[in-house]
């Protein structure tokens, strides 16, 4: 008779080998050493020696402090071109409640500088601060605080991207991206008299890119810029607001809108099949120099829905290219504008598809009472734990106002009977 264990271990041992492999976790220090094992009592010095280590599923934790980058020969401060696999991401996380500031002001190389290159797919970078990319050439455009140039299915979450010389976020290529609860200020490009330094872009011509409870606030150009993007993008329960000056100040910089929402040099004779049609909710635009939201002669129709537009010098800016052949008609639905301007401009040659708008009421006209308050104080204010948006009354309809129930379901929730007008539901 054989032996009855001998098929009792060859499955232990088949399911041994089956086994998942546990994540592994790495530490990241600015006074760590790559010659280190990367642990928590070892740390790496810096994320380049992280990625090589990582396999998808693993995390990097980074600790506090400053990591500077200086130079005159590299590009890039950080590539991460390492991809993660879907379940599996690697994960680029701030330590704890440490904040890790990555600065790149003495990085001078004579090149349009990305301070972080993502190229790979399936990553998650959370808590970071990206500070002081410089704009080396004055012949060319901008360098950039973070670059998306090919990665794909990313999250990133909870970054501070400011006083850089370019945009503080930027997606130049990859799709299905989350940009969520980012902030983006202070950005500004004095070589190219401010033109150049959004908050956010996103050109990409893959599908799916999102930013959600974004803020772009006193960057020199735009706050959040689609221009190029030939991929519908999405942005949602987003603030941008004093764009278009030079930082802290009343001088004329960038362009200045709140919301630029595709166009321009997106020519219709490209695009037979298929122009993007991007979307915007539940988002707030106030004290733009130019303009809140921005159609920005978009060849194909832009979709406005639950948002709010207060003392810009134009809210709803729906100009349209004169080469357009066929009209474009914007759709917006449940959005609110305040201010000296008229909720609408540019729309003369192809006037929108727009009800249940504030200006829409029958004998009723949108004042300040009808919010709990238009002091926007608490706006750049820091966010909660789980990085939302700062809980304020700013432009918050009241109680028993006429923008309460007074919208139309759009597919988006809300409560009571109908949607609220603008972007917050009464409480």
């Amino acid at each position: 008779m054989k032996p009855r264990f001998r098929l009792g271990w060859t499955v232990l041992v088949a399911l041994l080998a089956w086994q998942p492999i546990s994540a592994a976790e790495y530490y990241v220090h600015p006074e760590g050493n790559d010659a280190h094992p990367g642990t928590l009592a070892q740390p790496f010095a810096s994320v380049t020696r992280a990625q090589e280590a990582v396999a998808p599923g693993d995390t990097v934790w980074i600790r506090g402090g400053t990591y500077v980058f200086s130079g005159t020969t590299i590009a890039i401060g950080i590539l991460l071109n390492k991809s993660g696999q879907e379940g599996k991401r690697i994960n680029y996380w701030a330590y704890r409640d440490e904040t890790p500031v990555f600065d790149f002001h003495q990085l001078a190389t004579p090149v349009r500088i990305r301070g972080i290159s993502v190229k790979g797919d399936w990553l998650h970078l959370r808590g970071l601060e990206v500070r002081g990319v410089q704009q080396i050439l004055t012949n060319t455009n901008e360098s950039w605080g973070i670059r998306v140039e090919g990665g794909s299915h990313n999250i990133f979450e909870r970054l501070n991207l400011h006083h850089n010389e370019g945009p503080g976020f930027f997606i130049a290529d990859g799709g299905h991206n989350l940009v969520l609860n980012c902030d983006s200020h202070h950005n500004y490009d004095p070589d190219k008299g401010g033109e150049n330094a959004d908050g956010f872009g996103g050109h990409a011509r893959q599908e799916g890119n999102v930013f959600r409870g974004c803020r772009a606030w006193a960057n020199s150009d735009d706050g959040y810029d689609l221009i190029h993007a030939r991929g519908a993008h999405r942005i949602e329960h987003c603030w941008a607001w004093s764009n278009g000056f030079v930082p802290d100040t009343t001088q004329r910089a960038g362009n200045g809108g709140g919301f630029k929402m595709g166009g321009w040099l997106l020519n219709p004779a490209r695009f037979p099949g298929h122009i993007a049609v991007h979307v915007i909710t539940h988002s707030l635009a106030f004290n733009n120099r130019a303009e809140g939201f921005n159609a920005n002669y978009h060849p194909g129709m832009l979709r406005f829905y639950n948002n709010t537009a207060f003392n810009n010098p134009r809210q709803f800016d729906l100009k349209v290219a004169p080469r357009l052949t066929k009209p474009v008609t914007h759709v917006l639905r449940n959005n609110v504008a305040l201010g000296d301007a008229p909720p609408l401009s540019g729309h003369e040659r192809n006037p929108p598809d727009d009800q249940f708008n504030s200006w829409n009421l029958e004998n009723f006209t949108v004042t300040a009472d009808d919010f709990v308050s238009t002091d926007p104080m608490g706006a750049d204010g820091p966010r909660p734990p789980d990085g939302s948006l700062p809980d304020i009354p700013f432009m918050r309809p009241k109680p028993g106002s006429r923008l309460v129930n007074a919208g139309i379901s759009v597919e988006l929730p809300f409560k009571g009977s109908a949607p609220d007008l603008g972007a917050f539901e009464v409480k």
